[in-house]
This record gives C-alpha cells, structure tokens and sequence, in this order.
C-alpha cells in the first residue's frame, strides 16, 4: 500500500530571409511561443525554466531559477498578461483560458510539483492539493483521498465559506461526466470501458474511488488540470458557474471585464496557512503581442513569455530580467481528417504530408535554430517516455521526418493523388503571429511538395475549439494547430488516437494501435511501460497518422522584483508556481 501526504525559404539563407518571403500571407513576427490547444496556448503558456538539455533523452535544462530563501514580504499584486478571455466554468469549457483561470481559484484533489529548475515539473511528481493524502493498493482496485481538513469554499453565496466536503468532489465528478459541452468527459473512463466505476464517501473527509481495471496513469488522471476541478454541489442549482467562479483555490475572482482583465483577490481561508504571500493577480488581456513585450519592458508585467525573436532586444532594455530558459512542452501538429472517404487513409499521401515539412526550417524560424527538436505523438518535453525520431531506434518511421519534397510527390504519384486538393485549415486568432507564420510556412511547404493547397483560417472559439468545430473532428481536408500539453504520454496516445476518445481530432481508428494503446494503459511496471509507449511512437512514426513538427527553447522573462517564480509546464500553474511568489520592490 502506498501512502503519499509564403514560399517558404531554405534554412541555410537564414530565418530574416524566411520571414522576408510571405508569399502566402505572412505577417511581421509577433513575440511569444503559443504552445498548446484544444484548448490551449497563448504567450503566458511557456512559463519559466533554463538551459538545453539532450535530445538523446528529452532531459530538461539544468539551470536553475532564482531562488530566494529570505522571510517572504507579504502584499503585492502580481500582474501577467494574456491574449484573450475565457468561459468560467472548467468542466464546460475546454479551452485553455478557462483552465488557467481555475488554476488560481478553484483545487484539484491532487497537482504537480514545481520547483527552481525545470527538470522537477518535467518529471511530473503528484503532490496533494485538495487531497491532504491519498492510498492506492498494488493491484490498483482502488484509490481513497482523505480531503484538507480546513478546506473551505470562497465567501460567496450559496456556499459562503462552507467546509469542503467528500459529496463535493462526488458531485464534482458526476458534473464531469455529463457536463454537455465537456470534451474530455471520457476521460475517467466511457460508460462501457470505466476506469471509475463508483465512488463511495464514508464520511464527509473521505472519498473512495473504485477502479475498474488496472489504469497505470491514474494519478495523473486526478492531478492534470485538463480534467477534474473540484467544484461545490451547489453548482448549476445555486449559482451560474458561466457567469460566478467559486472554488476553494488560493485565489478570489474579485472582477471580471472582459476583453480588458480578470483581478483575484487573496483568498484569506485559503487551506494552506500563509499562502499566497501576494495580495492578488491581475491578468491583463492584451491581445498584440508587441504591445505585451512593451508593457513588460516599461515594467507593468511581471512576467511574460519572450520569443527567441524578442530576446535579445528584451535583454538589451531591462537587463537585471531573470531569464528563464527551458524546452517548450509545444506540440504542434497537422490532422488529416481520416473518416469518411479521404485519400489521407493511404499512409503513402500521409508520409508525403510529413516528408514535405522542413522542420530545421520551422526551428529556424520559430525558436531563431535554438534548442530544435524533432516531435513524435507525444512532444520531446515528456523526457524518459519520448523516442527521438532522429535516433537509431527510431525504426523504419523516422525516415519520414526528413525534409524531402521530391519524395513526397513520387509518394503522391504511386497513391494516384498528383497535385491533390489540400484545405488546410489553422486558427488566426488565438495563438499569436509567430504561430500563424508556422502554419502559413508549413502550408507553403506543402505547396512545394506537390500538394494544391487552399488556406482556410477559423475563429477560435466559434469554429475551431467549440465542441462541434474543427478541433473536436468536424473539418475536411487538414487542419494545423496546438496540442494541450498533456501531462503523461497516455493522455497523448488516447486523447488523440483511440477510436473511444472524444478528443481523436483525425478519426484515427487502427487496430493494431488500440491494442497497443490498451496494452500500455495497464502496464503498472512504470519500466516496462515506458518500452511500450517508445514501441507506440515507432510504430506512429511510420503510419504518420498526424503530422509532428517541432520544439525549441523558450522563454519567460521575470522581472527581478518577483522572487521564487518557478517553472510550471501545465494549466494549473496558478497552484503549481503563484503560491511562492513574492515581491521584493523595496
């Protein structure tokens, strides 16, 4: 028993050079590395970190952040910025922005441990939250919490400072499940394939989850902040959770203006004694990302995500910034759509999709050549489980990660599918202008490659993320975008590839897959199912169901004032990085 407390341009003449070649649409480079969708990303998603590590085994930077060990100042606001609003309600919503919210007011039973140097959050820890500690039998049969016991709700009515109780989190997980509009409601397992089978709440402290089948991320499943948000049974019945956010998180929401900021207040009954050290957050919505570098140069951010392209100019004007470097958790991908009657079910017109990408160039262009690194079905950031394509394990698959455009169209040609019509479609209105220059050089790339190319761009949340849009499968042709930065290999695996995921953005449906992605989720031997998981990528690699890009360094710089600011890779960062912060302006 466990018990845990444009014609795009070859790289050689340069990244100026390509971004001078616009062909296609191109845009003047904007700042910030967006990574993540569905939903996911803007400029605040690549939070802290350090130095390049090795591709060979996807190992995170070893630099560390600052660390101040001095009695903490109380008081302050801490103050970031992000592109756009976002819904309320987690469970509702599956964009990113209504989870970065709830990561500052609302708990999960369980979160992931941060620390000064990147390398602590890639390796994906499980700490309690919610949760004071948690049990888990070795056959897996069932997993039991026992709750924080001076955990409260926020002083908001209908609860106005209630405890927390066990019939919550059941409430919580119920909701989950059959929230309309909730995407990931099969996460905890479909009505013919559970992984919870029952829940049972023998006192107002306890929650006993009943598993039913051995479900190696199962911790991870109750502490990725994609999913479970603990919210109080009044929910829906007492209070409009699109319109009023109530949590027992370290954070109030206090204000609400859209398009213009979110401000959180210090939550004063917060479980955790003396935390947060600050006063509050503010989240100021600036869509244009020059505009968010300028306001971090004048010294109204705290802290914001830097592209590589930025950098240097950032560096020149503040030099006391705390720069943080780390790999990006980014997973940007292409879908060909694969239901229906498609010529993307010929892996011949698929492998052609990938050889026609230049991913050196998209290093080139996207992280200035810094720190590149070859995606697979999961991103390179997942460490110890990623299979780089480029190594001598890779299998027959890696081959179609080179950059060969005249294979592409023999590959095109034997399929019967010469100067085939291509819609590709990205969404221009979320991700910031560094990522629409990818999509749009990608989609140049594909051009050149023999395919006939038409670009479509979508809005964000009217056509691409809404439940019924591009994201969630409702498209044809291919579409481009950001991944969730998942936070074990599974969610990557089933979300996007097993044919009982609502997340399965291509229709992928390939027995030998399923098998495969079934086989690895009960695999408890954490060693053995890293084996397996590798076996997966291979075999990924070759059929190239999705088309992988790439990742490089990133950035997050921090203004010296803001102390113990530590690297969060997931949307829970609000509980995972914000409760040290303090600020020293003195």
């Amino acid at each position: 028993m466990k018990r845990y407390g444009t014609p795009w341009v070859n790289v050689r003449r340069g990244r100026r050079a390509v971004l001078r070649a616009g062909a296609l649409g191109m845009a003047g480079l904007g700042a910030g590395w967006l990574a993540a969708c569905g939903g996911s990303g803007d400029q605040s998603e690549s939070r802290a970190g350090a130095a390049q590590g090795t591709a060979a085994t996807g190992g995170q930077p070893a630099a560390a952040a600052t660390v101040d060990t001095s009695p903490p100042k109380l008081g302050g606001t801490i103050t970031w910025g992000m592109v756009g609003s976002g819904p309320l309600d987690p469970h509702n919503n599956p964009t990113f922005r209504a989870h970065y919210l709830a990561g500052f007011t609302n708990s999960r039973l369980l979160k992931f441990k941060s620390g000064p140097t990147p390398d602590i959050t890639a390796n994906y820890e499980v700490l309690p939250d919610l949760a004071a500690s948690y049990e888990l039998p070795s056959d897996g049969s069932q997993l039991t919490f026992k709750l924080q016991p001076n955990a409260k709700w926020h002083a908001k009515a209908p609860v106005n400072g209630r405890a927390v109780t066990s019939e919550d989190v059941k409430f919580s997980l119920e909701r989950f499940r059959t929230a309309p509009k909730n995407t990931n409601k099969n996460a905890f397992g479909s009505s013919d394939n559970q992984i919870v089978t029952a829940i049972e709440t023998p006192d107002p402290q306890t929650v006993v989850f009943k598993l039913g089948r051995p479900y190696a991320p199962i911790l991870n499943l109750f502490a990725n902040p994609t999913y479970l948000w603990i919210m109080p049974k009044e929910t829906d019945g007492g209070y409009d959770p699109a319109k009023e956010q109530i949590g027992s998180g370290p954070y109030v929401l206090d204000q609400l203006q859209p398009d213009v900021s979110y401000t959180l207040k210090k939550n004063p009954d917060y479980f955790i004694a003396g935390k947060p050290y600050v006063n509050g957050v503010t989240i100021a919505i600036i869509p244009d990302s020059a505009q968010q570098v300028a306001q971090f140069q004048a010294g109204k951010l705290d802290w914001l995500s830097i592209s590589a392209e930025n950098k240097d100019s950032v560096m020149k004007s503040n030099p006391q910034t705390n720069l943080l470097t780390y790999v990006s958790g980014g997973f940007n991908f292409g879908a060909p759509q694969q239901r229906g009657s498609t010529p993307f079910k010929d892996p011949r017109v698929r492998r052609a999709l990938a050889l026609a990408m230049d991913r050196d160039a998209l290093v080139a262009l996207r992280y200035a050549g810094q720190g590149g690194r070859y995606n697979t079905s999961i991103p390179s950031s997942m460490g110890r489980w990623w299979q780089d394509p480029k190594s001598a394990d890779a299998g027959p698959g890696g081959q179609w990660t080179k950059y060969d455009p005249k294979a592409a169209r023999d590959l095109l040609k034997a399929a019967g599918q010469e100067n085939l019509a291509l819609r590709f479609i990205y969404t221009n209105n979320a991700y910031g202008d560094a990522f629409n220059q990818e999509a749009e050089t990608y989609a140049s790339m594909l051009k050149e490659a023999g395919f006939n190319v038409t670009i479509a761009t979508q809005d964000y949340l009217r056509e691409y993320i809404d439940a019924k849009g591009t994201f969630f499968g409702n498209y044809q042709g291919m579409f481009y975008g950001p991944q969730t930065p998942f936070t074990d290999p599974h969610d990557y695996l089933f979300n996007m590839s097993h044919p009982k995921s609502a997340r399965n953005n291509a229709g992928i449906d390939d027995a030998r897959l399923t098998s495969m992605i079934d086989d690895e989720e009960k695999t408890l031997d954490e060693a053995e199912r890293v084996k397996k998981v590798k076996e997966i990528q291979r075999y990924q690699l070759d059929q190239m169901f999705y088309i992988p890009a790439v990742v490089g360094n990133a950035y997050t710089g921090v203004q010296p004032w803001v102390r113990n600011y530590f690297y969060s890779g997931t949307y829970g960062f609000g509980v995972e990085s914000h409760l040290d912060i303090w600020l020293n302006k003195s």
